[in-house]
């Protein structure tokens, strides 16, 4: 099976559940009461935090790199002819 890309919307979502989750294990193990306040705010800190490191990883993919394979190269005589009224017979 071949390897493919990440799809960051589903990780996200993904790690979203998994926090959701964690805290309520947290809050049926230990008695101590989380106010939501913070947890939205360590939410969005969070977001932020993945923003910036996707636009910062953007950035660098975007370069074209300077060297072309040869097989993507188009052919050197792709342009057809050019009309010679003297070879016309």
């Amino acid at each position: 099976m071949k390897p493919h890309r990440t799809d960051g919307l589903s990780l996200t979502f993904g790690l979203i559940f998994l926090g959701i989750v964690i805290v309520w294990l947290f809050n049926q193990a230990v008695s101590v009461n989380l106010n939501a306040g913070w947890i939205v705010a360590v939410g969005l800190i969070v977001f932020g935090l993945l923003g910036l490191l996707g636009a910062l990883r953007s950035d660098k993919s975007d370069k074209p790199s300077s060297s072309v394979p040869a097989s993507s190269a188009p052919p050197a005589s792709s342009a057809p002819p050019a009309y010679d009224p003297d070879d016309a017979d």
